[in-house]
């Protein structure tokens, strides 16, 4: 970046005084396609917490804003560490960071986020990883041996070459198994003999791409797995396709909208989201992937029914009409009262 495009970061920085400035310290590749990015708050200033499981959303141009998880060690508290994969169909983050983003730039990012936290219990958790969807666990694993709790490592991916963090994963105590260049048959079968081989009653935390993670509910939904202990976090909406933008297009009919807590009804019309009409309601609903499937934007529902089209929430949850995921989902009927 030039002395320009840092004046329009500092300039966007003025504008939304929440995110956090930082400066690029750091840039390497780490594996085939992956680059490794260390963020540091300028002058050497505190950055505020995180936990495994944390992701940073990024602001990196006049709307694109994108989030990556944090793969952070417990000993790196004076920066962030994100691992972006150069998508071949990206829609602008990827890109944008692998082609235009080095060393001494300014980026602005919102404080980090966790929808996906590693929960304290004293049962050794199994962790499963495929290709990018990595990132999240290396913070878990590294979070779990530097405690001395015991755990085992699942990871899948193209080969050893693509494989971020192998080497650092290979150096814990923890067991780690490495699965190399298997097709969707093969994976879900390794998958498969991974959870036959632990207790029904193990905690998973599951992260990758969407065919991934569906194989693996579903083989944990087979050996009787509670929803309750099943963990995961896409990195792609559902059917694999990181470039399709979620479409609201084609929503039937408008709804009120009742924000209980904020005192605001507004009417969302067809092709909008829940998220949309609420900020120009002058609300802001706090959101990450936009696209249902991290989970952040959960919220409750105190009346209506709601018409759900996340890929977060269980059967269950989304059966009994109390949660919601209003960055996709919608509502059935003619209002919908949440507890935001």
């Amino acid at each position: 970046m030039n002395a320009v495009a840092d004046a329009a970061v500092e300039a966007r920085a003025d504008a939304s005084a929440a995110l956090l400035r930082l400066r690029v310290a750091e840039v390497r590749d780490i594996a085939a396609d992956i680059r490794l990015f260390e963020l540091r708050a300028p002058e050497g200033a505190v950055l505020p917490p995180w936990t495994p499981g944390a992701h940073l959303r990024l602001h990196l141009a006049d709307q694109l804003a994108r989030s990556y998880s944090l793969c952070n060690t417990p000993q790196q508290r004076d920066s962030y560490f994100i691992a972006v994969k150069r998508e071949t169909a990206s829609r602008g983050g990827s890109a944008h960071l692998h082609a235009k983003v080095r060393e001494g730039d300014f980026l602005l990012a919102a404080p980090p986020g966790n929808a996906f936290a590693l929960e304290e219990d004293a049962r050794a958790p199994l962790l499963l990883a495929a290709g990018i969807g990595i990132t999240p666990i290396y913070a878990m694993a590294a979070d779990l041996a530097q405690r001395g709790r015991r755990h085992r490592v699942h990871y899948f991916a193209r080969s050893l070459g693509h494989a971020a963090f192998f080497h650092e994963l290979a150096a814990m105590p923890a067991g780690l198994s490495l699965h190399l260049g298997l097709d969707a048959v093969e994976t879900e079968a390794a998958v498969g003999a991974a959870l036959a081989a632990a207790a029904i009653s193990t905690p998973l935390y599951l992260c990758g791409p969407a065919p991934f993670i569906d194989a693996a509910r579903r083989c944990a939904q087979r050996r009787g797995w509670r929803d309750a202990d099943v963990h995961f976090e896409l990195f792609a909406a559902p059917g694999g396709n990181a470039a399709a933008p979620v479409d609201l297009a084609g929503a039937d009919g408008a709804f009120e909208l009742v924000l209980q807590r904020s005192g605001v009804s507004c009417v969302v019309p067809p092709g909008q989201s829940i998220v949309a009409a609420a900020a120009r309601a002058g609300v802001q609903i706090a959101t990450s992937c936009g696209e249902g499937f991290c989970g952040s934007c959960e919220s409750a529902v105190l009346e209506g029914i709601p018409e759900h089209r996340d890929s977060v929430l269980s059967a269950a949850e989304k059966s009994s009409g109390r949660r919601i995921m209003p960055c996709v989902s919608r509502c059935a009927g003619a209002r919908l009262v949440l507890d935001l």
